[in-house]
């Protein structure tokens, strides 16, 4: 039987598909548009954790108010910078739920992306330049990331090419098989009417 092609668009989607199931995700992308209600996201941390990580709004204007708000609804830390650090707020308590919260100050849509985690104090970074977190994805990661693909992508245009030339060479034998096979065919008639 002939053997099924793959296409290396398919099989490279696959492979980042599978590559970026093997880690939990840690950022996010939304729409905020301006006049709704405040998009929230909630977590129930551990005992002793703290709030790590980053956001930034994308706009052709950005204006975004963030806040992290308490099990009892009280706001904890704001911000109205378009990015930034999530600043170190700690869960004091089990089973609480903490919010943080996006709300648009402009009247166009953006695009806001976060990348938050409760984590502890020793997953911090000493470098000052990460504002005391770590850096979740960094240009090198996404420059590892994009040289992984493109090797996957190089490897599956590889295996379309032997593929394509297994088929081939598989037509090939057919055709000299039934020409063969013809030919004795013909070869025996000539013999037994002889």
């Amino acid at each position: 039987p002939p053997v099924p092609m793959v296409r290396p668009w398919a099989a490279a989607a696959v492979a980042t598909v599978a590559l970026l199931r093997s880690r939990p995700a840690g950022a996010l992308f939304f729409e905020l548009a301006p006049g709704s209600a405040e998009e929230c996201f909630k977590w129930t941390p551990e005992v002793g954790s703290r709030v790590m990580g980053k956001y930034e709004a994308d706009g052709p204007a950005e204006g975004i108010r963030v806040r992290i708000v308490g099990p009892e609804g009280t706001e904890l830390w704001s911000s109205s910078t378009s990015s930034g650090n999530l600043h170190g707020i700690d869960a004091h308590s089990a089973g609480e739920t903490y919010s943080l919260c996006f709300k648009s100050t402009i009247s166009e849509k953006q695009t806001v992306s976060f990348d938050a985690r409760w984590g502890h104090d020793y997953e911090q970074d000493d470098d000052p330049k990460s504002g005391g977190t770590k850096q979740f994805v960094t240009q090198t990661h996404t420059d590892q990331m994009k040289d992984v693909v493109l090797k996957l992508y190089n490897r599956v245009l590889d295996i379309t090419e032997q593929q394509e030339f297994a088929i081939t060479r598989e037509a090939v034998h057919r055709e000299t098989a039934e020409s063969t096979n013809s030919r004795v065919v013909w070869w025996t008639l000539v013999e037994a009417a002889l």
